[in-house]
Order: C-alpha cells, then sequence, then structure tokens
C-alpha cells in the first residue's frame, strides 16, 4: 500500500502545478498544521521510541503513556515474600524436628535401655505391630511424654551457651574462616554447656521413656527438681546402683560435641553440594542469578542441617545406645516393652562405666544389642523429610503465585531509513542493437520469437510466472544477423 500512498502524494503535487522542491507564497504563509508533520510513507520519524519530542504539535495530542512499572517497588515486593518463605520454612523445620519427631524419640529410647527385650527393631516394619498394640492400650499419650522435658533441656543448653559466651571470651558462633584458636574456644564452650546440663539431661531421659499406666506423671519443675538432686549428690548417690554424675559426664560430653562436629562438617560440606547444584542448574536454564534469594538459602540451609543430624545421628548410634543404659541405671525406672506392646518391663542393671556397657552389651545381646530401636530412627527421619520438602514446594508455589511475575521490557528496534537502490542500467547501454527489443508500454511485443523472452528480472525471482528460459546471447547474434540481412 506504501506505492499508493506515494502516487497520491506526487499527484497532489501535480495538481498545484509546482514542484515539490519548491513552495508557494501560500504555503509560506498559512499556519502549520499538526498533519504537516505527518512525513511521507516511506520516510520514517528519527525518534521511534518517542515521536512526540520532536514537535511541539504532537506533544498536545493525547497520546497515552505506557505503564512502566517501579523496580524498586517490585524489588520489595519480592524480597518480602521472600522473607515471609524463610520464616514459614524455618517455622515448619522447627515444628517438624522438634514435635513430630518426638514419638519416634520415645520409642528409640524405649528400646535402647530395655536390656531384655527379645526384638530389636532394627528395621521399621517390626515397629509397626506394637506401635499399634500400645497406642490401643494407652492412647496417642504415650508417644508425647516428656516432650516439656526436652524442650526445657534444649532451651537450658541454649541459655547456658549464651550466658557463657558473654562472662567469658569463648565466642558463641564460628566461620569457616575462624582461625584453630577460634574453633578451639569454641568447642570448650559447647563442652562446658553439656557438662553443666548433664543432670538435667538424665531427669529428662526418665520422664521419656517411664511408662504412664505404672508410674505417676511428671509435673512441670520436676525436670529441675531431680535434675538438681543429682548434681547436689556429685560423688556418690543415695541410691545404690546410681552412678555419680561425673561418670556421666564424660561420655555425655563426648557424645554431644562429637554429633555437633559430624552434623557440622557434613552440613558445610551438603551445602556447598546443593549451591553447585543449584548453579549449575540455572547455567544450564540460561539464567544465572548473583543472589539467589532468601527462600534459597533457607531451603539449602535446612536440607544441609537435615542431612547433618541423619549422619550423626546414624554414626553415633551405638555410643548413643550405651549414653543412654548408664543414664538410666539406679532411677527404679519401669517402661513399656516394646516386644509386643502390652507389657511393662523395669530396668535393672550394673555397670561400672563406659567401657563396661559397652563390653557387656556386645557380649551378652551382640553387636546388633548396640543398635536396638534403629528402625525408629529410620522412620523418625523418613517422616521428617517429606514433610519438610512437602513444605518447601508448597511455600514456593504459593510465594510464587503471590508475587506478579515481572514484565519483560519491550524494546523497540530502531528502523535504518530507506537507502535509494542501484540506479537501473537500460539494456541499450550495454548493446545498441538491443534497443529494438525494449517493448512499447502501448504496443507489446507481437514477434512470435520473442515472447518468451523475460528482459525484467530473472526467472527465479518471480515465483508466480515460470517462464521458459531463453539464451539471451543467442537471440542477440540472431537479431544482429538479421539487421545485417536488411541493410
Amino acid at each position: 500500500m506504501a506505492g499508493l500512498d506515494d502516487y497520491q502524494f506526487f499527484s497532489n503535487l501535480r495538481e498545484r502545478d509546482t514542484p515539490f522542491w519548491q513552495k508557494t507564497f501560500e504555503e509560506n504563509n498559512r499556519p502549520m498544521e499538526s498533519s504537516d508533520y505527518y512525513r511521507r510513507p516511506t520516510e520514517f520519524p528519527e525518534n521511534l521510541l518517542n515521536p512526540t519530542q520532536g514537535s511541539p504539535q504532537m506533544s498536545k495530542l493525547n497520546v497515552p503513556k505506557p505503564s512502566v512499572q517501579d523496580p524498586q517497588k517490585s524489588n520489595a515486593v519480592d524480597m518480602q515474600m521472600e522473607k515471609y518463605g524463610e520464616l514459614s520454612i524455618n517455622i515448619v523445620s522447627l515444628c517438624a524436628e522438634n514435635l513430630l519427631s518426638h514419638p519416634f524419640i520415645v520409642v528409640r529410647r524405649q528400646c535402647q535401655v530395655n536390656v531384655n527385650s527379645q526384638r530389636y527393631h532394627v528395621l521399621p516394619l517390626t515397629l509397626v505391630p506394637a506401635l499399634i498394640h500400645m497406642q490401643g492400650c494407652q492412647g496417642f499419650s504415650a508417644f508425647w511424654k516428656g516432650l516439656g522435658s526436652v524442650l526445657t533441656v534444649r532451651g537450658v543448653t541454649l541459655a547456658l551457651e549464651d550466658c557463657l559466651s558473654k562472662f567469658t571470651p569463648w565466642p558463641k558462633e564460628i566461620s569457616p574462616h575462624s582461625s584453630f584458636k577460634t574453633i578451639g574456644q569454641h568447642l570448650l564452650l559447647k563442652c562446658t554447656a553439656l557438662a553443666l546440663v548433664t543432670p538435667f539431661y538424665s531427669a529428662s531421659l526418665v520422664e521419656t521413656v517411664q511408662s504412664e499406666i505404672a508410674s505417676e506423671r511428671p509435673g512441670v519443675f520436676d525436670v529441675f527438681k531431680e535434675g538438681l538432686t543429682r548434681l547436689l549428690s556429685f560423688t556418690q548417690p543415695q541410691t545404690g546402683r546410681m552412678l555419680p554424675v561425673w561418670l556421666l559426664i564424660v561420655p555425655t560430653v563426648t557424645h554431644g560435641i562429637m554429633q555437633y562436629i559430624i552434623g557440622t562438617a557434613t552440613s558445610t560440606v551438603t551445602s556447598q553440594v546443593l549451591r553447585r547444584y543449584y548453579r549449575q542448574d540455572q547455567q544450564k536454564q540460561g539464567a544465572v542469578s548473583k543472589d539467589g534469594g532468601a527462600l534459597l538459602d533457607a531451603t539449602v540451609r535446612l536440607q544441609s542441617a537435615f542431612c547433618g543430624h541423619l549422619v550423626a545421628d546414624v554414626i553415633l548410634y551405638p555410643l548413643e545406645t550405651v549414653l543412654h543404659r548408664l543414664h538410666m541405671q539406679g532411677t527404679r525406672t519401669i517402661i513399656d516393652s516394646l516386644d509386643v506392646g502390652y507389657e511393662v518391663k523395669p530396668i535393672l542393671t550394673r555397670y561400672e562405666g563406659l567401657f563396661d556397657c559397652l563390653n557387656t552389651t556386645v557380649h551378652e545381646e551382640g553387636v546388633l544389642g548396640l543398635f536396638k530401636g534403629f528402625g525408629a530412627l529410620c522412620l523418625q527421619y523418613a517422616l521428617y523429610g517429606a514433610v519438610l520438602k512437602f513444605a518447601q514446594v508448597i511455600i514456593r508455589e504459593v510465594t510464587l503465585a503471590l508475587v506478579p511475575p515481572k514484565p519483560k521490557p519491550k524494546t523497540q528496534d530502531l528502523v535504518t531509513p530507506l537507502t535509494p537502490s542501484a540506479p537501473y542500467t537500460p539494456i541499450s547501454a550495454v548493446h545498441q542493437g538491443v534497443a529494438s527489443l525494449q517493448p512499447s508500454p502501448h504496443h507489446p511485443p507481437t514477434s512470435p520469437r520473442l515472447r518468451g523472452v523475460h528482459l525484467g528480472t530473472p526467472p527465479s525471482s518471480s515465483p508466480r510466472y515460470k517462464h521458459p528460459e531463453v539464451d539471451l546471447r543467442a537471440e542477440l547474434e540472431k537479431h544482429k544477423s538479421s539487421l545485417n540481412y536488411e541493410d
């Protein structure tokens, strides 16, 4: 349609009888209209992105401006939603670690301290019938006993670490770039807190394994009462077979500090592997972000912490079994027997220390006796990982649904102005005799010999019509010879 517009443009100039490069006196004196700013269709404006900048008349027109979203505002909204997602993941992880895992901790400890059990429950499948029978006899409350004391001991441990870091030069937290002296002081802080909380850990262990149908339910402050009682009898306990606290401090601190070191090392390695995996995944998609965001950092941190706790508990499971048996000795506790799920049994042991308990357990129960209740640990981390993964997927989908997608910036390429094509060279300039072959616009060629000759574009440039191929040089020679013959 551009050709019709050009024809109309030149026809208007022809009616005025004036060349297009000149202007009449009337045109110079008449006021400028907005339509004059529209050029020919083949001439493009210099500024295609904002054509209203070049003319004041166009700026007066009501041209709708494109709505531009503030990038700072959108980034603030994205960061806020990522913080909410990070907080949600942390809350779900905290609840799963402390509340959802507690029933399996109770079952695991009952299997560990039961010396006379016939079934070791190394696999999760053997635990299912016993748990069903136990729930039918005592209800679901039997799996949540001692939850308050466990949380209390964890809170007391954190409070002791905080107080020690304030009154001593020992740091509460370390980084990968910390010196060996700083790491040693940090480990010394952990050991001191674990040593001070040892008697309260013993009282909490008794509350988690004792049977509710054969003993009274403990009170809220009984964990402090029993812990202080064992702490005051530091050298010689009042009961006959109960071990003194100083014999329990060494295995307790050893287990706690080894669990912390193994868990931290595994968590650090897993975090690096996950971050490299996510970066490679982003490279495959073609977009690598400098900052992954708070949601991605929280996901990596929780996954690495999950792997650290799992590896530490699996490696230190035999030491944990020996430690719990030492803490339970002489407490006169009656526990639920998980052989069938209906019976209760008392704890009657006589160990002299850590190595005596280890040798006696291996001699009487075998090596698998150190792994009693390992199936409960498998169920605990299987459920914990499933809940954590499900929560991460749900929170990610909700966050993506609430945050609007960022619109891609619309870029408009500048159109280069039209350049004049190469000048047309007539065929007559090549040979004088070819001029007679040029047909007149009013008289088409009537010669049957030249009807198939196409002197314009080659046959390949016009896909609609297919002309027969003609040797132009041969036709020229024939025409030249005919001219010489006529002369």
